[in-house]
């Protein structure tokens, strides 16, 4: 025995559509964000590399000035005069200015190292204006000598900390081009992880979502397939996606429409032929038969025999449901001929009414009329043959019941159009029976030809309305005819002058 199939689990597309998409979008813009901060942060080392090898640049040029003071110096002991003084103080200044432009930024150790640059060019102006210059002046060139020496290892001591500045300078600017080279590879690597990514996640997602389209259109693609090959039976099978799951509904909600028209064409080209073959069958045998009423008449009135004329009688009276029956098929078989006009349709059902009398000693069947007031647009002579005839299946409905309740034909205007109800208390109609009551030559009587309730459709039709029979509340039948085309007084005066 096959283990029972596993019922799929369903899903709705758009929402996979929706996971996917935002996913990728998710993606994009971390990656996006990633990428502009990762450019900033890289953006600012680049600057910041800029900045210090600049500064470097400047401490390199702390060297030189500072050599340039102590040139300045040197000048004066060599010429030993005080000829290249104020040159001397214009290099200090310059230095002092440089010092000032270096300052702002600079961490402690460089600032340290700046001050103490500072502090030496300091002490070299001082040895310079205390020492060296007074000496010149007593051309003690002993003393000059020596204040020399103590000058050149000022300025030595100047050019190293310019140097070391210089060098902390560009180890920082170092630093920064590294840091910028690590985020421009971390943005490189993020964007290219991100792309793999993206990809990798809109091909397992597009190979799902491609399944998720496929299997179901496949499906009813061979489907519609099976049904050109003339499989009617062919249905498409459940699809675990709701959207498509929809369509695969509808889809067959059409194949079994088109199988119940297909069926219903069938049986219309089988009830037309066999409409044709009647008509034309009722055609032939309605002369003979009215030949033979003829002469069973004329047998009656010269018979001398009561039981002779009572045979007689009978006959006539076969013949003569005979020629009822030819009729019926004359009428159903041909297309109803209409002369609509704006009629009043309560005096309409009071004069079919008055036509459905049940004889005599069957007054109490005489149906019940309560009709509102309305014009409609109809053939009175067609309508008023639908309503004795359904009066009359009413009344046979009813004949065997012990309750003789009334018969009733009730009118009401409904929207844009008039409805006609026929109700009884009859034994009411088997529901099987109701779905094919009105089809030519089915009957629930056994005397019934299956043809008065295919008339009343067809007459129906024919005005465009519809019939149809249900049960009446409490037991017994209710006819319903729906006629469209409810006119107003103006549209009724105005149709009948024209």
């Amino acid at each position: 025995m096959a283990p029972p199939p596993v019922p799929q689990r369903l899903y709705r597309l758009r929402r996979r559509l929706l996971l996917v998409i935002s996913l990728l979008v998710a993606l994009v813009v971390v990656s996006g964000i990633a990428t502009v901060l990762t450019g900033l942060a890289s953006r600012r080392a680049i600057l910041e590399a800029h900045d210090l090898e600049v500064a470097s640049r400047r401490a390199a040029l702390l060297s030189v000035t500072a050599r340039e003071q102590y040139i300045h110096e040197a000048h004066t002991i060599i010429l030993r005069d005080r000829s290249h003084v104020e040159h001397h103080d214009a290099w200090v200044n310059e230095l002092g200015a440089k010092l000032a432009e270096l300052r702002p930024g600079l961490d402690a150790e460089a600032a340290t190292t700046l001050d103490d640059i500072g502090k030496t060019s300091r002490e070299l102006s001082q040895l310079f204006s205390t020492a060296i210059l007074p000496a010149i002046d007593r051309q003690d060139w002993h003393e000059v000598h020596h204040a020399h020496d103590r000058a050149n290892a000022l300025v030595d001591r100047m050019t190293e900390h310019a140097d070391s500045l210089a060098l902390h300078f560009d180890e920082r600017a170092m630093a920064a081009e590294r840091r910028a080279e690590q985020f421009i590879r971390f943005a490189l690597i993020l964007a290219t992880a991100v792309c793999a990514l993206a990809a990798a996640l809109a091909l397992i997602a597009g190979r799902k979502l491609w399944s998720s389209f496929s299997t179901p259109l496949s499906s009813l693609e061979r489907v519609a397939g099976r049904v050109t090959a003339g499989d009617r039976s062919a249905r498409v099978e459940p699809v675990a996606a709701v959207e498509l799951a929809a369509v695969a509904d509808a889809f067959n909600r059409m194949l079994d429409a088109l199988s119940r028209t297909e069926a219903d064409l069938v049986a219309s080209e089988r009830l037309a032929a066999i409409g044709r073959v009647a008509a034309g069958v009722a055609h032939e045998i309605n002369n003979p038969i009215a030949v033979i009423r003829g002469y069973v008449k004329t047998m009656a009135k010269e018979a001398e025999k009561p039981e002779l004329r009572e045979e007689l009688s009978i006959l006539d009276e076969e013949a003569a449901a005979c020629q009822r029956i030819a009729e019926e098929l004359l009428m159903y078989a041909r297309s109803p001929i209409l002369s609509p006009r704006p009629v009043q349709a309560e005096e309409l059902l009071r004069d079919a009414a008055s036509h459905c009398d049940g004889g005599p000693g069957r007054r109490d069947q005489t149906p019940l009329v309560d009709a509102e007031p309305s014009f409609i647009n109809v053939d009175p002579l067609r309508i008023r043959q639908v309503i004795v005839n359904l009066v009359a299946n009413a009344r046979e409905a009813t004949s065997g019941t012990s309750e003789r309740e009334e018969i009733i034909v009730r009118g009401r205007r409904q929207d844009d159009g008039y409805r006609i109800e026929v109700l009884d208390r009859g034994a009411g109609i088997p529901e099987e029976a109701r779905e094919r009551l009105f089809e030519p030559f089915f009957t629930t009587r056994r005397d019934g030809t299956g043809l008065g309730l295919a008339v009343c459709y067809g007459l129906v039709t024919a005005h465009g309305g519809t019939i149809r029979a249900e049960p009446r509340p409490g037991g017994g039948s209710l006819f319903v005819i729906d006629l469209p085309g409810v006119l107003t007084e103006e549209a009724r005066e105005s149709q009948e002058r024209a």
